[in-house]
C-alpha cells in the first residue's frame, strides 16, 4: 500500500474522536466498592465506562470481550500472537470545589479538554482506540493481532490486569499510553504501607483549659495523590487563642484555610495542592501543613503522638530522609515518600497510608524495618504492606526501536528514553513500556484539579500509536 499520512488520518477523525471521548469523560468512573457486584467488581461507574468502550469497539466492527468486569479488550487483525496496548478507564476522585468547571462535565477552553481522566487515562485510551480504527479502515496488513486492553483498577492496585493475565496470554509486545512521551523504559517500584495507631477514648479533663483533644483528623482519598484538603475537629476551651494562632500560621505560610467554631471547640481546614503521588515534592500536602500547626496546640497521649510523627518524620521531606530510608541511583533517581491518606477519630483507630516510590536496588526489607522502628517509637504499628519491584526494559529492544522511529517520523523530534516514578501497567509485562501521551514540555495534570489534555496532542498521539502498531504488527 502507498504512503500513509498518519497525522492527517488522525485529524480527519477529530469530530468523531471528541464525541466519543467526551461521552467517556462524562462517566464518573471512580472505584466504588459499595456498588460493586459480580458483573461490575469495581462499582457501577467503572463498569459503565468499560462497557462504553467495548460498545464502541463492537459498533466499529472489532472483536471484543468483557473479562468478568475486571478488564476487556478490543481486537483487530489475525495471527498467533498479538501486540497489546494497555489503557485504563478508572480515574481518581475529583473534588468539584477545586475545579473551575465540574470534573465530569468536559469543557473545551483554548484548545484544551478539561475533565477528570482527560490525560489519565481516558484521553490516551481513546487515542489508542482511534489508532486501531485507522488501521482497520485503511486495511493495513498485519502479521499479528492488535489488542487494546482496557483496565478498570489501575489507580488502586491493578487487580484488573492481574486478572487479565490469569485468563489471557501475555502480548509479545506491549505499551501503556499512561505517562509521558517519548518512551519510558524503566519505572520505580513501590512500597505501600499503612501505619495504624489507637486513638484515645473519652473526652477532656473537666476544667482543664490548657489541653485540647483531637476529635477527628481527615485528609486524602488515595495513597497515590498528595492530599489537597485536610480537616481537623478539636475539642478545646481556648477557641479564640487557637483562632488567632491558626490565621497567623495560614498567613505566614501562604496557605488557604478556614476555622469554624463549634459548641465545644473548633473545626480547622487547610487547603494544599494536589499532585500525583510520584512527585510529592511538587505538591503541598494539606494534612502535613495542618499537622504542623497542631503541633503548637497543647495535645496529650495518642493525639500528640499522631501529630508529632507527622511533623518529625514526614513534614517537608519527600525523599524519606527523616524516616531514614533515603536512597537513590543513576537510572531512576531518588526514592520518594507520599503521605496520601490520614484518618484519625477519637474512640477508634487511626492510620496513615504511605506511598513510597523505589528506584533500582532499593533494600526493600531494610526499608520496611526502618519504617517499623520509626513508627513504633510514636505508638504506631504496621498494619498493611504491599510492594512491587522496579521495572526495566533494555533500550536496545527491537520494540523500542520501532516506537522511536514512529515518534521521530510523526513529531520530527528525537525520541530520548525516559524513566519515571509512576506506575503503569507496563510493569506487569516482560516487554511493557509506557508510551505517551503527555508530550515533552507540556504540563502533566494527572491527579490534579483542572486536569486537561490538549486536543491536538491527543490527535498527534493517535497518529504515533497508529504508526507504531502498524509496524509492530508487521515486525518479524
Amino acid at each position: 500500500m502507498g504512503t500513509i499520512h498518519w497525522l492527517a488520518e488522525a485529524e480527519a477523525r477529530k469530530t468523531a474522536f471528541l464525541k466519543d471521548l467526551t461521552g467517556l469523560l462524562r462517566i464518573k468512573s471512580v472505584k466504588d466498592l459499595d456498588t460493586a457486584d459480580a458483573l461490575r467488581p469495581m462499582g457501577n461507574g467503572v463498569g459503565e465506562a468499560l462497557e462504553y468502550m467495548l460498545n464502541l469497539g463492537e459498533e466499529a466492527g472489532f472483536r471484543t470481550k468483557n473479562l468478568d468486569g475486571y478488564a476487556g479488550y478490543i481486537e483487530a487483525g489475525e495471527g498467533p500472537d498479538y501486540v497489546g496496548v494497555l489503557a485504563h478507564i478508572d480515574v481518581v476522585p475529583a473534588n468539584p470545589d477545586e475545579w473551575e468547571t465540574p470534573p465530569f462535565e468536559p469543557a473545551i477552553r483554548d484548545g484544551k479538554l478539561y475533565a477528570r481522566g482527560a490525560i489519565d487515562d481516558k484521553g490516551p485510551a481513546m487515542a489508542a482506540f482511534y489508532a486501531l480504527k485507522i488501521l482497520k479502515e485503511l486495511k493495513v496488513p498485519l502479521k499479528r493481532r492488535i489488542r487494546l486492553i482496557i483496565g478498570t483498577d489501575e489507580e488502586s492496585g491493578m487487580r484488573c490486569v492481574r486478572h487479565y493475565l490469569k485468563v489471557e496470554p501475555e502480548p509479545v509486545y506491549a505499551f501503556s499510553p499512561d505517562a509521558d512521551f517519548p518512551i519510558i523504559h524503566a519505572e520505580k517500584g513501590q512500597i505501600n504501607i499503612v501505619l495504624a495507631i489507637e486513638a484515645p477514648t473519652g473526652g477532656l479533663e473537666t476544667g482543664n483549659r490548657n489541653v485540647a483533644a483531637i476529635e477527628s483528623f481527615v485528609s486524602g482519598d488515595r495513597g497515590n495523590m498528595v492530599p489537597g484538603k485536610a480537616v481537623a475537629k478539636l475539642r478545646t476551651e481556648r477557641v479564640e487563642h487557637i483562632a488567632a494562632a491558626f490565621y497567623e500560621y495560614i498567613k505566614t505560610n501562604r496557605l488557604d484555610g478556614e476555622m469554624e467554631s463549634t459548641d465545644d471547640g473548633a473545626i480547622l481546614t487547610v487547603y494544599g495542592k494536589t499532585v500525583h503521588g510520584m512527585e510529592p515534592q511538587n505538591g503541598v500536602n494539606a494534612a502535613l501543613e495542618l499537622a504542623r500547626f497542631l503541633q503548637s496546640v497543647p495535645l496529650q497521649g495518642a493525639d500528640k503522638a499522631f501529630i508529632d510523627f507527622c511533623n518529625d518524620k514526614l513534614y517537608l521531606d519527600p525523599y524519606g530522609q527523616k524516616l531514614g530510608i533515603a536512597h537513590q541511583e543513576p537510572v531512576l533517581g531518588k526514592l520518594t515518600v507520599n503521605a496520601g491518606i490520614f484518618r484519625y477519630h477519637r474512640n477508634q483507630s487511626g492510620h496513615i497510608r504511605l506511598n513510597i516510590r523505589c528506584p533500582l536496588n532499593t533494600p526493600y526489607m531494610r526499608t520496611i524495618e526502618v519504617i517499623k522502628e520509626a513508627a513504633e517509637a510514636y505508638g504506631f504499628r504496621i498494619d498493611e504492606v504491599r510492594q512491587t519491584e522496579p521495572h526495566f526494559v533494555d533500550p536496545e529492544h527491537p520494540m523500542i526501536q520501532v516506537m522511536q522511529n514512529a515518534y521521530r517520523e510523526i513529531t520530527g523530534a528525537e525520541p530520548t528514553l525516559l524513566t519515571t516514578g509512576g506506575a503503569t501497567y507496563a510493569r506487569l509485562l516482560k516487554t511493557g513500556v509506557a508510551f505517551g501521551a503527555c508530550f515533552p514540555g507540556k504540563e502533566m495534570t494527572a491527579h490534579q484539579a483542572n486536569e486537561y489534555s490538549e486536543i491536538e496532542d491527543l490527535l498527534k498521539a493517535t497518529a504515533i500509536y497508529a504508526k507504531t502498531l502498524a509496524d509492530l504488527g508487521r515486525l518479524d
